[in-house]
């Protein structure tokens, strides 16, 4: 339904006085539901359709980061949200952590946790950064600020699934 919208919205606004934001809206929502349902080919066109209408929208950069990463082109993907975080001047945890899952694919440590770290603080809920980050620490070989994450993990959440894992893992790092 959102994809038949999408694309009845660009066939009659093609044209159109004034209809470029629309437009690129309309390829920036089509970009997120192809994401969503894993068509990353075809999100990334949309994506970049969107941006050549509408150049400074953060959130169709954010439609391009997500399709390049699961195209699994991850230089590409940090250069698509290092601009959509410069262009919403870097107020959404999700962008920093889209930003940081491609440094950590590269086994970049050291970003990836600035970058998970940032979004850590913009969203004290989003538990996979909080965790991320002592794993990042834990790689990078600095095993107490590993713990300190660790534990900031279990007590931002208390109910976590892997909560025992957590506590062996930290056990380990205390020994070495």
């Amino acid at each position: 339904m959102v994809l038949s919208a999408g694309r009845k919205c660009i066939e009659e606004g093609v044209g159109q006085k004034d209809s470029e934001p629309i437009l690129a809206g309309a390829h920036q929502g089509l970009a997120a539901a192809l994401n969503r349902r894993g068509v990353y080919s075809e999100a990334l066109s949309q994506a970049r359709e969107s941006l050549t209408l509408q150049p400074d929208n953060a959130f169709a950069y954010d439609e391009m980061a997500d399709a390049l990463f699961g195209l699994r082109r991850f230089r590409e993907t940090i250069n698509a949200a290092q601009q959509a975080i410069r262009l919403s001047d870097g107020k959404y945890a999700w962008m920093h952590f889209r930003l940081t899952s491609a440094y950590f694919e590269l086994q970049d440590w050291d970003f990836a946790r600035q970058s998970f770290q940032k979004s850590a603080e913009l969203n004290p809920r989003m538990f996979a950064s909080i965790y991320n980050v002592a794993l990042c620490y834990s790689k990078l070989g600095y095993y107490r600020d590993a713990i300190t994450w660790y534990d900031e993990y279990l007590r931002r959440n208390p109910n976590a699934s892997d909560r025992t894992g957590v506590e062996a893992t930290i056990k380990a790092l205390k020994s070495l």
